[in-house]
């Protein structure tokens, strides 16, 4: 990956750093020479030091213009922001995070780096017409992402994740598991990898999906001009 137009190393922005992917992206980001600046979107400080690194607390997601600026010269946003079913009261809570959140996030882009990539993490087996909620909810931030007619918009639909230190069933199962059956799903770091390869490359417009192999099969390619 080479540098921005600018000259300067590039500026990403992460939400949702504190989670499986997140921190796969994070730690992803700041292992990449051509990023220059991580800025981490949070509600608590992520415990970690690294020059790149600049933590932005936000205590309201759905309402961004307290710290609207610290979106302003980026190049690429990664939403990793999301929770599991298991962890919210029903629907609304669902889509408030995965739905409002997200386009909170994407708008305030648009209007601070219009130039730039938003890359959402959604799932494999996202579908309107899936039985499964969570499908639908993601489904529907999908689209509602793609009527802002970003830059650049990227759905990327993982698998499972397997997280940078896996313990108990994770370790002894997925991990074992994703060795034998890559299609299962990919490693969070390179979920970020994959992410932000393609949230760098300024080569496209307009929107597009990637499934679990499409990501897996971008890392697969040469290096990035």
């Amino acid at each position: 990956m080479t540098q921005n137009q600018t000259g300067r190393g590039h500026v990403v922005v992460v939400f949702g750093s504190t989670g499986r992917a997140g921190t796969g992206a994070v730690h992803a980001c700041l292992a990449e020479p051509s990023v220059s600046e991580v800025r981490t979107v949070t509600r608590r400080p992520l415990g970690v030091s690294h020059d790149k690194l600049n933590e932005v607390i936000c205590s309201d997601f759905a309402n961004l213009g307290g710290i609207a600026q610290q979106l302003r010269g980026v190049d690429c946003c990664l939403f990793c922001l999301g929770t599991s079913v298991r962890n919210v009261k029903g629907e609304d809570q669902y889509r408030e995070i995965h739905v409002t959140y997200a386009l909170a996030a994407a708008r305030t882009l648009l209007a601070e780096s219009p130039h730039a990539s938003f890359v959402y993490l959604s799932g494999a087996g996202t579908k309107r017409t899936s039985r499964m909620m969570w499908a639908r909810v993601k489904a529907e931030a999908e689209d509602g992402l793609a009527e802002l007619k970003l830059a650049r918009h990227v759905n990327v639909r993982p698998a499972a994740i397997l997280p940078m230190q896996p313990t108990g069933a994770t370790r002894w199962l997925l991990a074992p598991l994703l060795k034998v059956i890559p299609a299962l799903g990919i490693n969070s770091v390179d979920l970020g990898r994959a992410m932000l390869r393609v949230g760098l490359d300024k080569s496209w417009n307009g929107n597009r999906t990637l499934e679990n192999e499409d990501l897996k099969a971008l890392l697969r390619e040469g290096p990035q001009r």
